[in-house]
């Protein structure tokens, strides 16, 4: 007796994307892709009020003007995830990124350290340890 094959639904949710509310975009834009290595998708305004940044497959992140966007929430920060964590760090110690918190082992199962943005954005990166 032959199988009738089910339909397949549609994903209602396909991806995400964080928004960052930021003090000076230009400067902002500079951080993450002068020294973190992200590329600039696409900005919008003239001068720019809106940014898309984006490293690799992962997703975007979005930078929004701080004159735009109204006060930033009291606590927000960001977790990216690497298969190379050891030498993501050694490309941030490079381009001298200020390190937060070195690269470590967590007893919760990641390889991370942490940086801050120039808005005061905790940023981690980390990699599961096998």
């Amino acid at each position: 007796m032959p199988t009738q094959e089910v339909p397949m639904e549609k994903e209602l949710i396909t991806h995400y994307s964080a928004v960052l509310a930021v003090n000076k975009l230009i400067d902002s834009i500079d951080f993450y892709c002068f020294r973190l290595g992200f590329e600039l998708v696409d900005s919008y305004g003239n001068p720019p009020y809106y940014a898309e940044i984006r490293r690799g497959q992962g997703q975007s992140l979005m930078l929004l003007d701080q004159s735009t966007a109204g006060p930033p929430a009291t606590h927000v920060s960001l977790a990216f995830y690497s298969e190379d964590i050891d030498t993501l760090y050694e490309e941030f110690q490079a381009k001298q990124v200020p390190i937060k918190e070195a690269l470590e082992n967590k007893a919760y199962g990641m390889r991370e350290f942490q940086i801050e943005d120039p808005n005061g954005y905790l940023i981690v990166f980390r990699q599961k340890m096998r």
